[in-house]
């Protein structure tokens, strides 16, 4: 599972209402989107069991208009746009069809790459003509829009998701700290608040000097308020932070078992790394380095 999956999947769980008004506004007007149900989302594939394909998020929504009739909802998460994702997406909407019945809406969020904004894509058969239907979704590429004109939206899925977006003149600091601020003033529930602070803080990681500018921004109020939302997200980072000290003892004794000592500055170094993928893949490679500079740690 991709890192983005669980913390996006969680997100959008959370804001789905806002997420729909924000990407088919027209649509989400005829849906009632006070009661989404959360449907299963594998489905068997061709060839072996282990081909079994799983969705991100499937939802069925009521419709305003029509008793008894729903909606599907379907949505992916992608790291970054590639080719064929047009392909794959209506091979999971012929899937859904199998399965549901009513109206299917397919939407693709790109975390990077990807057209500005929210378009509609087409995907074309092999063969055009009277009666022969493309198939359309919705594709919304983040990293293009910018994050200024998020951060003015009414809903507070936008603050979040304007982390990942193109900051313009903005520092990374400013950036962060505009995304909390928005956060910090709105009248949230405590889950909501701590989603919303959870993606900023994942996808707005400050160097020690950015941090150091960030810590200056703001008055004293806001810097207040921003204390008041790390406190929402602590246990969290507490765990984190656990699993963090954990890699990086396993990673120092395996390199003073390959290598003998361990120089102070390596191991200030080691101390120095927040991200968990990084400190496994050092983990990882550490039995087949042939010496602590190819490891880049100096």
């Amino acid at each position: 599972m991709a890192p983005h999956d669980p913390l996006f999947k969680s997100l959008l769980r959370t804001f789905f209402a806002g997420f729909l008004r924000l990407v088919a506004p027209e649509l989400a007007t005829c849906l009632d989107l006070s009661a989404p149900v959360f449907l299963d989302k594998e489905f068997p594939a061709s060839g072996p069991p282990a081909a079994s394909r799983v969705v991100d998020l499937l939802a069925r929504v009521p419709m305003h208009e029509t008793r008894g009739k729903a909606f599907l909802i379907h949505i992916e998460i992608e790291a970054r746009a590639r080719p064929g994702i047009g392909e794959r997406v209506r091979s999971y909407h012929r899937w859904i069809q199998t399965r549901h019945e009513g109206q299917i809406l397919s939407i693709v969020l790109f975390l990077k790459g990807g057209k500005e904004g929210i378009y509609e894509e087409v995907v074309h058969g092999d063969l055009a003509g009277p009666g022969l239907t493309p198939f359309r979704y919705l594709s919304f590429g983040l990293a293009r829009c910018p994050a200024a004109e998020y951060l003015v939206s009414p809903e507070p899925l936008a603050w979040a998701l304007a982390a990942l977006m193109d900051r313009k003149n903005w520092s990374r600091a400013e950036l962060k700290l505009s995304c909390l601020a928005r956060i910090a003033e709105a009248p949230l529930s405590e889950l909501e608040r701590t989603e919303l602070v959870n993606c900023v803080e994942s996808y707005v990681r400050l160097t020690p000097g950015e941090a150091e500018e960030f810590s200056l921004l703001g008055t004293p109020e806001t810097r207040r308020t921003h204390a008041m939302l790390y406190r929402l997200s602590w246990k969290d980072e507490m765990i984190l932070e656990g699993e963090r000290r954990g890699i990086r003892g396993v990673l120092c004794d395996q390199l003073e078992e390959r290598f003998g000592p361990v120089p102070e500055e390596i191991r200030s170094r080691i101390q120095s790394i927040e991200s968990v993928d990084r400190l496994k893949r050092l983990a990882r490679k550490v039995p087949t380095a042939k010496s602590l500079k190819s490891l880049r740690l100096g």
